[in-house]
């Protein structure tokens, strides 16, 4: 006879915030955020999306497009991927913040970019739950 296995009791974590794209997007910490190379100019990126990533205008203009290779990992997660793909400019804000779409990733690409955050989230929220 097989017998259901019981799932452990979790408590459910909501993060509300009026700005539902922070739901999906993990802001890098300063001082060592990770750094690309977007048309032969070093820029710090803000944050990631599965959608794309964000970073300072340094005088680039909606439409620019550009290969780039990103080192997503962090050892406390165990988790190293390295992405190359190429992201266009889709806006530039008010605040000269430069948006980004990742331009026809991958199945792989998008699972990894997946795991990624979610592993970030987690380790966050534990950190906020559990602090050193």
């Amino acid at each position: 006879m097989f017998w259901k296995k019981r799932r452990p009791h979790t408590d459910m974590l909501i993060h509300e915030t009026p700005d539902k794209r922070d739901t999906f997007r993990y802001t890098f910490a300063l001082p060592r955020p990770p750094v690309i190379q977007f048309l032969n100019t070093t820029v710090e990126l803000i944050d990631i999306s599965a959608g794309g990533v964000s970073f300072k205008n340094h005088g680039f203009n909606p439409g620019d497009r550009d290969r780039i290779t990103l080192h997503l990992g962090d050892e406390e997660i165990r988790f190293k991927y390295k992405l190359c793909i190429v992201i266009v400019i889709v806006s530039i804000d008010a605040h000269k913040i430069c948006h980004c779409l990742f331009e026809a990733p991958d199945v792989d690409q998008t699972e990894a970019i997946h795991r990624f955050l979610l592993l970030k989230q987690k380790k966050d929220i534990r950190e906020s739950l559990h602090p050193r």
